[in-house]
This record gives structure tokens, C-alpha cells and sequence, in this order.
């Protein structure tokens, strides 16, 4: 049990971390597809790079598969940090589980 508390501890750190520099999918006018699509709020035609384009209202840019704008990591959550945010959950999730543990562990 000594050893699964700071291995959840660093794989939280790493996937927050990792949540932050990556790009949560960032739309720019630039990029190459046959579809386009107007952002009323960005005013600018973007490429429709997904069914689930979406302008966050925070960060005031369009995301592709735009999921939420979390506050913990402090930017939108899209196509490409979903999976290191899922992971970022869980290892939080096995942190405060992990905790109740060994305080059970020393209360016993």
C-alpha cells in the first residue's frame, strides 16, 4: 500500500500537466477540409473538421469535439485531451480512494 499512493499521485501530476500544454483541438481557419461552417460568436468561416464543432464561451475559440471547459485544468476539453483528462479523473478518483485507505489503515 506504501507504494500506490505516490504512483497515483504522479500519474495525476503528469496527466494534469499534460491536459494543460496539449492542444484540446483548437479549429483554425486554415486548416484543409471540403466542408466549411460559420462560428456566429468567432465570426469566421472555420473547416468543419468534426459534427461536434463548438465555440467555448471562456476560452472564446472553437474546438473540435468540444466536450466541456473544465476549471481544474483551466482549458476546454476536446479531441485531442479527452483520453489524458479520462485518466486525470480516474487517477484523481484512485488518489482520494487510495487516501481513505490508509487512514482506514491506521484507524484499524
Amino acid at each position: 500500500m506504501n507504494f500506490v499512493v505516490p504512483i497515483i499521485t504522479s500519474i495525476a501530476i503528469i496527466t494534469s500537466v499534460l491536459n494543460y500544454i496539449i492542444n484540446p483541438g483548437i479549429i483554425f481557419a486554415h486548416d484543409k477540409s471540403e466542408e466549411k461552417y460559420y462560428c456566429f460568436y468567432c465570426k469566421m468561416v472555420y473547416p468543419k473538421l468534426s459534427r461536434k464543432n463548438e465555440h467555448c464561451d471562456i476560452c472564446q475559440i472553437c474546438i473540435t469535439k468540444y466536450d466541456h471547459h473544465c476549471g481544474v485544468i483551466g482549458k476546454c476539453v476536446g479531441k485531442y485531451n479527452m483520453l489524458l483528462f479520462i485518466l486525470l479523473a480516474l487517477s484523481a478518483m484512485g488518489f482520494i480512494i487510495s487516501i481513505f485507505l490508509v487512514i482506514i489503515s491506521f484507524v484499524i
